[in-house]
């Protein structure tokens, strides 16, 4: 009987002191790109799908999507704390250029 008491003591020990580490996703959190040259993995994006940007900072932003032979797909100039614009399926050859002091965000 000391033993079992033992035992369990030990065991009530041990099983309160263990740190529970609380995983919490976050869900919607999307990183936000300045100035730059990217391909869609750059991005995190994926081919042939659909996205909408927005400019989330105080400050003009433009964006240019060059398609593998460097031609310009499409070109739009967000407004600081703009609204969603859809964007046109982007390829993996393509290229997508930020300029200006503006933080875009890609929502798919």
């Amino acid at each position: 009987m000391k033993r079992f008491s033992v035992v369990l003591s030990i065991f009530l020990l041990i099983s309160f002191s263990i740190n529970t580490v609380a995983a919490t996703a976050q869900i919607n959190q999307s990183k936000r790109f300045k100035e730059g040259f990217y391909s869609i993995n750059d991005l995190g994006l994926m081919e042939n799908v659909s996205y909408n940007v927005q400019n989330v900072s105080n400050f003009k932003g433009f964006l240019v999507v060059f398609d593998s032979e460097q031609k310009i797909q499409q070109a739009i100039s967000l407004d600081p704390n703009s609204q969603k614009h859809p964007l046109k399926a982007i390829r993996n050859s393509d290229r997508v250029v930020i300029l200006g002091q503006g933080e875009l965000i890609f929502i798919s």
